[in-house]
């Protein structure tokens, strides 16, 4: 298990403008990552879903790009309806793309299913069962399969969790950020201690019982205090998993979070204290740390993987699931398959376009060598594991790889300490665990830092943030 760590991510308070700075480090989420997404045809696409092996099972992910309101922090693909026919429409394009790519793949098992946004609560409980149907007829979902809906419980119902307790829903993340009034003010994200309780109380009238937590620290106005509390708060409920996850303020990307004031936010120092604290206060009630940002509690089949070896990090996070393929569907998707990575367009008048006369929405994404395959196990391995031996993966893949660029690179961090060795086993330390992603990136053949014009991967290290 992984020691508690620093979680270097952001510089502190931001201008309103784009800094000038080195490009921040990927989330190693994928490999390659979305930074070498190009332009990608939609039959590649398509070959490679036909390509799938034919006894493996696959995961499906939904995206639901719709809210009833926008938060101010937020950073992901959705869109703000105060009516439903816009999301009446979607779903009608999305069962048409399910439609179509089952068409393509047959009916494949199916052993974990994810539904994210955006809210998916924003569907209400016929349309969610109808969904649901339709993929029980396009695909054999194996017993014991997870399947997942994140969480506003702003936009839940107690209709809305009966049908997911009769559609088979096994886990809940529940989108909590901070408990502190001032806070959720402040970020326009308010939902009460008694809401979360009415919608735990309904989770487990269903039967519903793994329930995740997802808090953010390095939100404006929080304090060591109030992210602690908010910890002991959660500690209360006993979520069986917790993704702890710092604030990226890029208002320059996403225009709505010019509305949070950059004095509001805390310094680094602070972000800092914060992660620390919260840390701390998770592993003293009973939690685990697990790679770079999540907690979990015995028992929970996170921790359960992370022991037995066989964690992996997906475009989801952290995730016990162990499929090879996982199919994405909805406008901005990413699908992760054996042939590489398909992206689907976030131009929502496109996707309903394409999805209505029987093509593939995708429009970006990247092929995947067997030279990025074993790199993403090495990435992999350092990002669950926190340690890695090239050599001995190199071996398994059948591959011959050059690794002198990242044994220098590597024997800089041993001698800063950063790093230790037995056999030709790298161990990331306690003191270079602050800098996790700045050495996954050792490895990473596309990030422009790690060629020879710009070598100094120490510097890196102490200089470009986390987050």
């Amino acid at each position: 298990m992984t020691a508690l760590r620093k979680n270097s991510d952001f510089t502190g308070q931001k201008p309103q403008v784009a800094p000038a700075r080195q490009p921040r480090l990927p989330r190693y989420t994928s490999y390659p990552t979305a930074l070498q997404f190009g332009e990608l045809d939609g039959r590649d696409h398509m070959a490679w879903l036909g390509d799938l092996p034919a006894e493996d099972p696959v995961s499906l992910y939904f995206h639901i790009p719709f809210c009833d309101q926008l938060c101010w922090f937020c950073g992901c693909y959705t869109h703000i309806s105060n009516k439903y026919e816009p999301v009446k429409k979607y779903l009608e394009s999305l069962l048409k793309e399910l439609a179509w790519t089952s068409s393509l793949t047959g009916r494949r098992k199916v052993s974990h299913i994810h539904f994210g946004g955006g809210s998916p609560t924003i569907l209400e409980a016929e349309d969610f069962e109808r969904l649901m149907s339709v993929v029980q007829e396009a695909y054999e979902i194996l017993p014991g399969a997870e399947i997942a809906v994140e969480v506003d419980p702003r936009t839940l119902s107690r209709d809305k969790v009966n049908a997911y307790g009769r559609c088979g829903v096994n886990r809940v993340s529940m989108g909590i950020q901070d408990f502190d009034e001032k806070v959720q003010k402040t970020i326009n994200r308010i939902q009460s201690t008694e809401l979360i309780e009415s919608c735990l109380r309904w989770f487990k009238t269903v039967g519903i019982r793994n329930i995740n937590f997802d808090l953010i620290y390095g939100l404006p106005n929080q304090t060591e205090a109030t992210i602690r509390q908010t910890v002991l708060q959660t500690a209360f409920y006993k979520p069986s998993r917790i993704a702890l996850f710092g604030y990226a303020h890029v208002p320059w990307m996403k225009k709505h979070q010019a509305l949070i004031g950059a004095e509001m936010l805390p310094d680094q120092a602070q972000r800092q204290a914060m992660f620390d604290i919260a840390s701390r206060t998770l592993v003293d009630c009973g939690y685990q740390a697990i790679g770079l940002d999540h907690f979990a509690l015995p028992g929970d089949t996170l921790l359960d993987a992370h022991d037995r070896g066989t964690l992996r990090r997906n475009f989801q996070g952290y995730t016990a699931d162990n499929a090879d393929s996982l199919i994405g569907f909805g406008a901005s998707a990413i699908s992760s398959l054996p042939g590489g990575y398909a992206q689907n367009t976030t131009d929502m008048k496109a996707y309903h376009q394409q999805t209505g006369v029987g093509e593939s929405p995708v429009v970006r994404g990247v092929k995947v060598t067997a030279a990025d395959q074993l790199v993403r196990q090495l990435i992999s391995d350092l990002m669950c594991y926190q340690q890695v031996d090239p050599e001995a993966r190199a071996r398994e893949f059948g591959q011959s790889y050059d690794f002198k660029r990242e044994y220098a690179a590597l024997g800089e961090l041993l001698d800063a300490g950063y790093m230790e060795v037995k056999g030709s086993c790298f161990r990331i330390t306690e003191a270079g665990s602050p800098y996790l992603r700045a050495i996954c990136s050792v490895f990473d053949r596309y990030l422009p830092a790690n060629f020879e014009k710009n070598p100094d991967i120490l510097h890196r290290c102490l200089h470009e943030s986390e987050g």
